[in-house]
């Protein structure tokens, strides 16, 4: 397929995508959008590309909440994941009914759902702070390991704002989760959101908690510290404090002792 092709198939669906909405039809416009990828997986620009038309058609607020509520009574990934991103823009004065979105996705069996939860939980703690944070504050010690989760890589998104005044509530946030022992909620925890993310937006305050952390004895605890020092930004802190590896290091617990090494082999890989 050519260029010229691919650009006119792009317009096509993005036109019929926009009679959808314009028609009132969120289902036809979602449909659309399912055709557009393959086995009803659709490429992260095609979702970028229907944001755009949502957003130049401008509906109001409330329009917006329903089409996004008569396409998460549908089971299919893509009417969810659209549902949560076409109500981004009212993060800031809707946020108990996008609360209320998120938790639902949030528990959804698809993890792509999942993960369209997380985002819309870092937008709200992003644009409502102060509304959103006591809510994920409970989810975070909670039964449910999904909203654990979610409230984990949320965080990971608001800690992409790098605003100095919120290090330690986010860091405070996410301290519940150390302990947990859902393997689901460690892996978005140490490695991803601490070591992918706090350690470049909030170096120093991130590296004096993990040294509060490494004293912890919980193994899901010192599992977390040591993983979030695998991660390539996580490693690049880990040569500034040797300390905390060499301290866990003494702990031979196989949970802990693969996180050891894994940070270990990583720094080593940037020495080299």
């Amino acid at each position: 397929m050519t260029a010229t092709d691919t650009t006119s198939t792009t317009t096509e669906w993005l036109q019929r995508f926009e009679r959808s909405l314009q028609a009132g039809d969120p289902l036809g416009a979602s449909d659309t959008l399912r055709k557009s990828g393959v086995n009803g997986w659709v490429r992260k620009d095609h979702y970028d590309r229907a944001v755009e038309v949502i957003d130049r058609i401008g509906p109001a607020a409330r329009v917006r909440l329903d089409w996004a509520e008569r396409l998460m009574a549908h089971p299919r990934r893509v009417d969810k994941e659209l549902a949560a991103l076409m109500v981004w823009p009212l993060a800031r004065t809707h946020f108990h009914e996008l609360t209320r979105m998120a938790y639902r996705l949030a528990r959804d069996d698809d993890w792509g759902v999942r993960e369209s939860a997380a985002s819309l939980l870092g937008e709200l703690l992003t644009q409502a702070w102060a509304e959103t944070i006591p809510q994920l504050r409970e989810w975070v010690g909670g039964p449910d390991s999904r909203l654990r989760r979610a409230v984990v890589v949320a965080a990971k998104y608001a800690a992409r704002t790098r605003n100095p005044d919120w290090a330690e509530p986010l860091l405070d946030l996410i301290e519940p989760a150390l302990r947990d022992h859902e393997e689901y909620v460690r892996k978005s925890l140490g490695p991803f959101a601490i070591g992918d993310q706090f350690v470049r937006s909030y170096p120093d305050a991130t590296l004096a908690r993990m040294r509060v952390w490494t004293q912890d004895p919980d193994e899901n605890v010192r599992w977390n510290v040591a993983m979030a020092l695998s991660a390539a930004s996580g490693a690049r802190l880990g040569q500034k404090a040797p300390d905390i590896l060499e301290f866990l290091a003494s702990d031979e617990r196989p949970l802990v002792r693969g996180a050891v090494r894994a940070a270990q082999r990583r720094i080593r890989t940037l020495v080299a």
